[in-house]
């Protein structure tokens, strides 16, 4: 993947990392419904197109974000909105946010790393995170290394081997939630100690593999009670969990547009390019929402 990226330190505006440049054809963008799916599905939170497969898988939290229930499942749709299998993944107990690597799905499970063989739909590994509370996002860098974000500890975990670590812990990081991981930098919507309400005053932060350094993307200003993380053309597809929407994030000009205004629970969705879609599942209401994206040029 190769993504442009622009930060801002020190006051001035500095070009970290140039391996996409924005294309300048494209400035708004449109969001299209293209269906809804509410069948069976019990507060999801989390979705995720698996290219290999062609499926789209959906973790259900099915009962209280802490709740060690044995209640929680994860689903699999197709990309034309048909429930699959609704139960394929039973025997969770709050899963939230997925990744893929090397034919294994990763879910964050409270306080413990979930890892399921795609292939079969088993379970085939477990990791607990020492002393996390809220594991949240899931994302894999390029060498497939799995991070994960804890919003009640503010920590990131890392994978490592069999073991799950404290990867970084930082008052400049809290209440971290969406991850997204590119080729030198780790990408984290999270808070910082000026914050008074940390879930719902999140902006976006690059976290560098080699120092751990951490550096913010535009104005240091909330952007929002921000959940997932997906770039695109110079920015980021955001959303907004307490206030129901989706943004797009022009780190280029430090500029928000709104995309779509749904409801309460607007959580971890997926921007797959390829198919020009975002599948956005709406934890309070229990459905599954898949827009085409339609790039435009503001004239």
């Amino acid at each position: 993947m190769r993504y442009w990226s622009l930060l801002v330190a020190g006051g001035g505006a500095i070009l970290i990392a140039c391996q996409l440049t924005p294309n300048p054809n494209v400035t708004r963008w449109t969001l299209v419904e293209l269906w809804q799916l509410h069948d069976s599905l019990a507060r999801p939170e989390s979705a995720l197109f698996d290219a290999a497969s062609g499926v789209i898988y959906v973790s259900n939290i099915n009962g209280g974000p802490l709740e060690k229930d044995g209640n929680g499942f994860i689903s699999r749709i197709s990309p034309e909105g048909r429930l699959l299998e609704a139960r394929w993944v039973s025997g969770l107990h709050a899963p939230k946010g997925m990744a893929l690597s090397r034919g294994h799905l990763y879910v964050a499970d409270i306080d413990t790393l979930v890892e399921i063989d795609v292939a079969t739909g088993q379970i085939t590994a477990r990791y607990g995170a020492p002393g996390a509370r809220f594991l949240n996002d899931v994302t894999v860098d390029t060498t497939g290394n799995v991070y994960v974000s804890d919003s009640q500890t503010h920590r990131i975990y890392r994978l490592q081997g069999d073991a799950m670590e404290v990867w970084l812990e930082s008052p400049l990081l809290r209440s971290p939630n969406g991850l997204y991981a590119l080729p030198t930098y780790l990408v984290v919507a999270a808070a910082d100690n000026r914050a008074e309400n940390p879930g719902a005053q999140r902006y976006l932060h690059a976290v560098f593999y080699a120092e751990r350094t951490i550096r913010p993307f535009g104005a240091t200003r909330p952007l929002g009670g921000l959940d997932a993380v997906e770039p695109a053309n110079g920015g980021f597809f955001l959303s907004d969990w307490g206030a129901g929407r989706l943004f797009f994030y022009d780190v280029t000009i430090d500029s928000l547009q709104l995309l779509a205004e749904i409801s309460q629970g607007t959580a971890d969705f997926d921007y797959v390019p390829e198919q020009q879609r975002l599948y956005v599942p709406v934890m309070m209401s229990d459905r599954l929402i898949a827009y085409e994206v339609r790039p435009s040029k503001e004239e």
